[in-house]
């Protein structure tokens, strides 16, 4: 694991990129078959199990921007101070992001748990064992929802410093404990009960937080890129500040994606629960092909941050375009697989087969986009790297609720189900080509984030 961390001011580039892009992408599809393993499990409760966790998974997920904010902005300014040489003052942003996490996920649980139906209601589930389902493993969820945000923190933290293998060893851990407890705890295998969605729930939970116990272990303990063991254990209101500077922007852009993908539910909904089925599998699907995006993304943020941090521009930008089209290519290219054998993969999560003939159209719509996909996760994260997370979230705003979701209420209206396939598809690419012409602007290289502080 020592190996593993780096000084990325320094060296081959592609070295840096594929270093910390392919741990990444193993964490990435770990975590990639343990959704489609638990998928697989709860498809064998049938259509409403299927619905239930596809819809309250959304709305977790909406509720995880706020993690996604502090892991942004913890991570941008500990990767720039060590690249500033400034450790101290990096291990100072990972205490405070900690607390921060901790904070808000005491809020969030106090907040959410008694909305959980409410939530579900809003994208007009009103199917009564859909409800019944969803709101029991969202309320599961609320209750340990800080063990995934600190395990998203703390890798973000390692990965700032130049170690994506740690962050992917602990997640392989945490995940076969995962995949282990599912069929034992959602069917009630050798003495343990009988669970259902619930036990998946359980499962999540218990995994998240054997990992994150692990990583703050390593951090106390002074095997990881920074170190907590001389940290002062004291609130710094003005550091909290500065990491929620940075990443409210970030959280707002996946808050308007998940919002979006609520949107798009709520356009479904009224369709059926095999429309929702299906297009819950697409979304899984869709996230397996781009586990190279969001990997070779993820690794070039720290790569930006700390040559910023050190005042290398030029080969801030160089690992970008290497990243960009590295990225774009293996999705187009994974893609093509999508668009050419759409009901094999549908087929690993069920045998139904008007889900099957549902979900076959939408994912032909869905691969073909997956290039500018590519182009949005990678420049997206080289802008936040650069601390500069306020455009991608006004360009991800415009594109999938100013477009995407204005297509879809649009042309569902005049030609169905398939006009909520095509808004979801070109929202895609509005996004991709609006990412690329803002970064192509420059203004991200006059971005500051180190400070002239011990």
């Amino acid at each position: 694991m020592r190996k593993a961390r780096g000084d990325l001011t320094q060296g081959g580039l592609l070295g840096h990129l594929l270093r910390l892009a392919v741990p990444i992408t193993l964490s990435n599809i770990l975590q990639d078959a343990f959704n489609i393993v638990d998928m697989i499990f709860v498809g064998r409760l049938g259509p409403a199990s299927i619905a239930a966790v596809g819809v309250s998974g959304n709305l977790v997920r909406l509720i995880g921007v706020f993690s996604l904010g502090i892991s942004t902005g913890a991570g941008i300014m500990v990767a720039q101070y060590l690249g500033a040489r400034n450790r101290a003052q990096a291990e100072h942003v990972a205490m405070q992001s900690i607390l921060l996490v901790i904070f808000f996920s005491i809020g969030i649980g106090i907040v959410g748990y008694p909305l959980a139906e409410h939530g579900l209601r809003a994208v007009r589930i009103e199917d009564a064992e859909v409800l019944r389902l969803g709101t029991t493993y969202m309320h599961i969820i609320l209750v340990g929802i800080s063990t995934m945000f600190l395990s998203m923190t703390l890798g973000s933290i390692f990965r700032a410093g130049g170690d994506a293998v740690t962050p992917m060893v602990v997640l392989i851990f945490s995940t076969l404990i995962n995949i282990i407890l599912d069929p034992l705890l959602i069917f009630g295998m050798w003495q343990f009960p009988k669970l259902g969605v619930a036990g998946s729930a359980y499962a999540t939970l218990i995994g998240r937080g054997i990992g994150a116990i692990v990583l703050l272990y390593l951090c106390w303990s002074g095997r990881a890129p920074i170190s907590l063991r001389n940290v002062r254990y004291r609130v710094d209101i003005i550091e909290m500040l500065d990491i929620l500077r940075l990443g409210v922007y970030s959280s707002m852009q996946g808050f308007w994606r998940h919002l979006s993908r609520l949107g798009f539910l709520w356009v479904i909904g009224p369709y059926g629960k095999h429309v929702v089925a299906a297009y819950t599998i697409c979304m899984r699907l869709r996230i397996l092909v781009m586990t190279p995006g969001f990997s070779i993304a993820n690794a070039v943020a720290p790569l930006v941050g700390q040559n910023l941090g050190a005042n290398q521009i030029e080969r801030a930008e160089k690992s970008t375009r290497m990243a960009n089209l590295l990225g774009a290519t293996l999705m187009a290219g994974i893609g093509t697989f999508f668009l050419a054998f759409p009901q094999v993969f549908l087929r690993i999560f069920t045998e139904n087969s008007e889900v099957i003939d549902i979900g076959s159209v939408y994912l032909k719509f869905l691969s073909l986009t997956f290039g500018f996909i590519a182009f949005s996760l990678v420049l997206g994260r080289a802008l936040n790297g650069a601390g500069d997370t306020f455009s991608p979230m006004v360009i991800t705003l415009a594109a999938q609720v100013g477009v995407g979701l204005a297509l879809v209420l649009l042309l569902s209206r005049v030609i169905g189900l398939k006009g909520v396939w095509l808004g979801i598809a070109l929202s895609n690419v509005v996004q991709g080509i609006a990412m690329w012409l803002w970064y192509r602007t420059g203004k991200w290289k006059t971005k500051k984030v180190v400070k002239k502080r011990g």
